[in-house]
């Protein structure tokens, strides 16, 4: 082969460099490797290093190793060693090697000697490269070496990793001792976005695809290809579609659904039975059935329009979202522990996964007063109504609770402590497992675990009861059987007799009771029938910690009541604040009980706790406030008293009152505890105020009030007394006025990305949505910048017409919005809108249906001007300032008469 003077050096390295055009690593003209993952892979074994930095690795070979080799004989020059496998890094710019590997035939890998040989080459390469991983491996099994510890110590240094190499692995291995436990709650909050503006799904159906898809990725990171091959894997799928569709004939999503959705169900059956008798017999059950897989709820599938082919796109977005965030497998506890509350923060739909949700701070410290750790070996701790197993499950990340509860010894779990959690919704019982399988991921990556055995594990904790779909667990109650209960049961009281009528019509007994009778007496509503199961379930000395709705608690009807006392004592009633739970206002409480031995055994004090604050906000974003936790104060003073009977608050939220207060003729809630004076000193009710003082601080506030306002107007009137210049929008020397582009609902859900579409709110931060920049330039639509204010006007809609905004951000807007360009630098765009404010409120643009183009360029502004004629900036912006502050005045005279309202007039 003759080589002109023309050809590129890249081409000049005769046969080894022709491996790198034959595997097509040169096609684009540079160096690429193949994608893995985030890192690029470069597979040969004929290409030296010295023709690899030619080509564009970005390197600089070392001349030397400072290792005592004592089977590989190293190369003399070390630049013309030939590495099986180089993996790469692109993202700072440059292709950056990180990695090595040499893969050996098996009948080269069986002896000391031929391991020593590949591990010592491999290390060779990896020092010459500059890599921090080598890696060797019969295809079958691999080891990791540790190059600078090896090179440090003069001996081969292995990592503590045996799972086959993926890019998730080698991220791991990368990060080192500086790996951190990942909190994917960001990840969580994109892919359902994504998955959201694609299908407009309801939360709960979002949640589970999010869950099956991150259980994919979890799989794929933590799994041995011998359960999980990587044609069946995550990292099959992420991959460049062209050559994905070559390779398999169909869509990325088609073959997620048709091939590795299949397979993942063979490795998490439907119909796992539990293997652990006792469970069953809990229930008065021959057998207990796990009926579902891990992954069941892929909302792509659901769309009756829609093909599946044509989410492929949204598909392969959210496959490079769980890309980029890279390995899942260290995962932050506190992420297992809000992932559910990701979903429900996004989204105002919340009732329908809020019935089976509680917050996660909640359950730790009713989990902390439960104090697991205590329990006898084969114990039962038992949620009758679990959901997503937050009771059953978050026991194993508290240290004083449960750890390491659940292990596998010779293909079978075992279980210090029985959890188990008791469902009715097959899609929550999906949701519960796959929670579990995130919490085991240690378990999952143990050489002693076997898939068997952890669908076993899941079948013995969670338990599917819907044969009854209106009963569920509540037709099988355990008797005096369970030593804790940890669990918020729904409540409802409209529509309950459909509950009564069912009970009624069921023939026979059920773990010998006959329902009826067994749940006569107990009251209106679920909980009430939960109630009655609970205190039936518990074994003396046993108890419950239940979350119930005030309405129960306050009830007067004594029957209920007479009921629970005659089998259960009251340890402590906590109420919580409002707003506690995503899904409702309506105020709740947790109540204690406790088994009595015999019906004459003496009744303990009860714990009262007024709780303000549980540790976060008490809004959507539930943002942290470790230092406002009034129900961690309280558990602290639950588990004291515990140990000690003589033990005495000290904190103003919790009370010790004699059980005689709490009988059958009692309200059990407990704010008629805090006296009035306690209770405004607690912030949490205000003070009943007199007429006369009424009066006074009324008159107090107003006289306070005309004094701002006062001054507020001889401030505006000085500032506004200068000379002005009317302008009209429509000066093109000044201004620009021009409409939004039209943009459907239907383009933002078949292209969402992170830019905010505004088109007709009343408030500011509204949107419609957020679309791909990639489309808004594809399809010329102008893209708004952060490094200039504009102006806004709402041109449409009844309630939003004719409100004025100043943006300064990446946008886009919608064609019922109009937007103002400053041309000039003496105009300042908030002066400017509080004058467009001002003249469509005077010309009744307010109470027009539109306020498009032609309309705004007839408005004009009145700028203030120098002696010299040119505009008054320092003016504008003063004026600006002083409106601002008329606007708070203003809202302080809203917050006034609010008061009024709402003051106690005592």
């Amino acid at each position: 082969m003759l080589l002109g003077k023309c050809m590129p050096l890249r081409y000049r390295c005769g046969m080894a460099n022709e491996e790198l055009v034959q595997r097509g690593y040169l096609t684009s003209g540079t160096l690429r490797g193949t994608k893995f993952g985030e890192f690029e892979e470069l597979n040969i074994g004929a290409t030296s290093i010295a023709d690899l930095r030619t080509a564009g690795l970005d390197c600089t070979p070392a001349t030397t190793v400072p290792f005592p080799f004592k089977s590989y004989k190293v190369p003399k020059q070390l630049r013309q060693a030939k590495p099986d496998r180089v993996f790469a890094d692109r993202r700072q710019g440059t292709l950056v090697p990180v990695a090595v590997a040499e893969h050996k035939r098996d009948k080269k890998y069986k002896t000391d000697k031929e391991l020593s040989v590949a591990a010592e080459q491999s290390l060779c390469h990896a020092a010459v490269l500059g890599t921090r991983v080598a890696a060797i491996t019969n295809g079958d099994s691999y080891s990791y070496i540790d190059v600078a510890s090896s090179l440090n110590s003069g001996s081969l240094v292995f990592f503590d990793e045996h799972r086959s190499l993926n890019p998730a692995v080698l991220e791991d291995l990368l990060s080192g001792s500086a790996a951190v436990a990942k909190n994917p709650q960001q990840l969580a909050q994109t892919v359902w976005q994504i998955i959201w503006h694609a299908t407009k799904e309801e939360p709960k159906q979002c949640l589970m695809t999010f869950v099956e898809l991150f259980v994919l990725k979890f799989l794929s990171d933590n799994l041995p290809p011998s359960a999980l091959p990587k044609a069946l894997s995550f990292y099959e799928l992420a991959q460049d579609p062209a050559v994905f569709a070559a390779q398999h004939g169909k869509t990325a999503i088609s073959y997620y659904v048709s091939s590795i959705r299949p397979h993942i169900k063979t490795l998490f059956p439907d119909n796992t039975v539990s293997g652990d008798a006792a469970v069953a017999r809990l229930f008065g059950l021959k057998t207990v059935v796990s009926k579902t897989s891990v992954i069941n709820g892929f909302a792509f599938l659901r769309s009756s329009t829609e093909p599946l082919d044509s989410f492929n796109r949204t598909f392969l977005e959210i496959l490079e979202v769980f890309q980029r965030f890279g390995s899942l497998r260290q995962i932050d506890p506190e992420f297992k522990l809000r992932l559910y509350e990701t979903f429900l923060k996004n989204t105002p739909r919340q009732q329908k996964l809020g019935q089976f949700f509680t917050p996660r701070n909640v359950v730790r410290q009713m989990i902390r007063m439960a104090q697991l750790n205590k329990l006898a070996d084969n114990s039962v701790v038992l949620d009758p109504a679990a959901g997503v197993g937050g009771f059953v499950l978050e026991p194993l990340l508290i240290e004083e609770a449960l750890p390491q509860n659940v292990r596998i010894v010779s293909g079978k779990p075992k279980r210090r402590v029985r959890t188990v959690g008791v469902d009715v919704d097959s899609n929550t019982h999906i949701l519960a497992k796959a929670n579990m399988l995130i919490h085991l991921a240690d378990l999952l990556r143990d050489p002693a675990t076997t898939l068997p055995a952890l669908n076993e594990a899941m079948a013995d904790t969670f338990v599917l009861m819907n044969s009854n779909e209106t009963l569920g667990g509540l037709e099988n109650p355990p008797r005096d059987a369970i030593d804790v209960i940890l669990t918020n049961p729904p409540y409802v009281t409209q529509g309950s007799a459909i509950y009564r009528k069912e009970l009624a019509a069921l023939i026979g007994t059920r773990n010998s009771i006959i329902p009826k009778d067994y749940y006569e007496g107990w009251g209106l509503g679920v909980e009430a029938l939960f109630m009655r199961y609970i205190s039936g379930a518990l074994k003396p000395g046993g108890r419950a910690f239940v979350i119930v709705p005030l309405g129960m608690l306050n009830r007067t009807e004594p029957k209920p009541k007479i009921s629970l006392l005659k089998e259960c004592n009251i340890l402590a009633s906590i109420e919580l604040p409002r707003n506690t739970f995503f899904n409702t206002s309506q105020p709740t409480s947790i109540l204690v009980l406790e088994r009595r031995h015999t019906e004459v055994d003496p009744r303990p004090s009860v714990l009262c706790g007024y709780v303000r604050s549980i540790g976060e906000s008490l809004d959507m974003y539930r943002i942290p406030t470790p230092d406002a936790n009034d129900l961690a104060a309280v558990a602290d003073a639950f588990i004291q008293r515990d140990a000690d009977d003589a033990f005495v608050p000290t904190s103003p939220v919790v009370k010790i009152v004699p059980a005689s207060d709490f009988s059958e003729l009692d309200r059990w809630d407990v704010a008629r505890f805090w006296s009035e004076e306690e209770l405004v000193s607690l912030g949490v009710k205000p003070a009943a105020i007199g007429r006369g003082e009424f009066i006074e601080t009324a008159m107090d506030s107003i006289a306070e009030l005309l004094e701002e306002l006062k001054a507020s107007k001889e401030e505006i009137a000085e500032l506004t007394s200068g000379p002005s210049v009317s302008v009209s929008l429509s000066n093109s020397t000044y201004f620009t006025v021009r409409s939004g582009t039209r943009i459907r609902n239907e383009d933002i859900r078949s292209n969402p990305g992170d830019v905010p579409v505004y088109s007709c709110f009343k408030e500011k931060a509204a949107s419609k949505g957020s679309i791909s920049e990639e489309y808004l330039k594809q399809a010329a639509i102008l893209l708004e910048s952060e490094e200039r204010e504009i102006v806004t006007v709402i041109a449409n809609g009844a309630k939003a017409v004719g409100k004025v905004f100043v943006r300064r951000e990446v946008c886009v807007l919608t064609d019922d919005v109009i937007a103002v360009d400053i041309l000039s630098d003496d105009i300042d765009a908030e002066y400017l809108a509080t004058e467009l404010r001002r003249a469509i409120a005077s010309g009744g643009f307010l109470y027009e249906a539109k306020l498009f183009k032609g309309r705004v360029e007839q408005l004009t502004a009145e700028i203030p001007k120098k002696p010299d004629g040119s505009f008054d900036l320092e003016a504008q912006r003063n004026i600006a300032a002083a409106t601002r502050r008329f606007d708070l005045i203003r809202d302080k005279l809203h917050e006034m008469g609010d008061w009024s309202a709402s003051a106690r007039i005592a």
